[in-house]
């Protein structure tokens, strides 16, 4: 499923980045990686702030969209 749709406090892998070469190449920089685990602090229809590497990082949703995960539990 798409980053952008994981709710607050869910926890998951990155599974794949399916973006242009110049896009995929930026957010691999920033630590979105295969196998890296992010966190939602917070999601909406608007801009996301994720946790990765111990990093906090607001992404646009369509951005979030491009970031494929596996979900690996959510909060209460």
């Amino acid at each position: 499923m798409p980053l952008a749709m994981l709710s607050e406090g869910g926890e998951a892998v990155i599974v794949s980045v399916v973006a242009s070469r110049g896009l995929a190449r930026r957010l691999y920089e920033m630590g979105f990686v295969r196998g890296e685990k992010v966190k939602m602090l917070r999601a909406g229809p608007g801009p996301v702030l994720v946790l990765v590497k111990c990093s906090r990082v607001a992404l646009g949703w369509g951005v979030a969209m491009k970031i494929i995960v596996e979900d690996r539990g959510e909060a209460p």
